[in-house]
């Protein structure tokens, strides 16, 4: 997974504001006290979720970010997605947001799988197709992401997106795009979602790209749209 530039990660206080507004509720329904982040970046999540209570946090990602870390050092593992990943135990939740779409479908999975061994919630999202966005090489729906996790005993709740969508705090990736991934012997006091039912365009997204389009060509706009949306 190639680095993001510096600028990145330089606005980290954006990031765990929003990162905590989306996180408060998922801390207060589950009430964690160990948290592991996989493609955590400056750690902005791991920040936000302390803000909240949670005790013990930990890191993963490559080791291009570190002159913008939030976390401390010993709460950090560099590590390369597209291969193993380490066995740090076992934890209360996991989180990993806008990560996958950067690996490989192989890399991608044994990283599913690596998830649903870490911690019984994984708090979850990455890009659909067409959304964008720097090297994103395996974009997929949620139902797609779903459906690994359900391979390994877990369920899909879509509680999060409800208390959020319309919240312009938080890019609109996260809003359209975070699923709560729990083992079916959680109980999360709440329905569990058929991952088909999942997949949803934020209309943010969709006015970026009717605008981009137009801005090029006013023909065949509708068409255009459907395509890159993997029609």
């Amino acid at each position: 997974m190639a680095p993001y530039k510096a600028s990145f990660y330089a606005d980290s206080a954006a990031e765990i504001e929003a990162a905590s507004i989306v996180i408060k509720p998922i801390v207060a329904r589950f009430k964690p006290s160990r948290i592991v982040d996989l493609g955590t970046g400056a750690g902005s999540w791991l920040a936000a979720a302390r803000r909240h209570g949670v005790q013990t946090v930990h890191g993963l990602d490559g080791d291009w970010g570190a002159g913008h870390r939030v976390i401390d050092a010993e709460e950090f593992t560099a590590i390369d997605l597209e291969q193993g990943l380490p066995d740090l135990g076992r934890f209360d939740m996991a989180i990993s947001t806008e990560v996958l779409e950067h690996i490989t479908v192989p890399a991608s999975e044994r990283a599913v799988a690596w998830l649903c061994q870490a911690a019984p919630i994984v708090l979850f999202s990455a890009a659909i197709p067409g959304q964008g966005g720097h090297r994103h090489i395996n974009e997929a729906w949620q139902s797609h992401w779903a459906k690994l996790f359900g391979r390994h005993g877990f369920k899909a709740y879509d509680i999060v997106r409800p208390l959020i969508w319309s919240d312009e705090r938080i890019p609109f990736w996260y809003r359209q795009n975070i699923v709560v991934m729990a083992h079916e012997s959680v109980d999360v006091d709440a329905p569990s979602s058929d991952p088909d039912d999942l997949d949803l365009v934020h209309p943010e997204l969709y006015t970026r790209k009717v605008k981009k389009l137009r801005s090029r060509s006013p023909k065949g706009v509708l068409r255009s749209i459907w395509r890159s949306f993997g029609g």
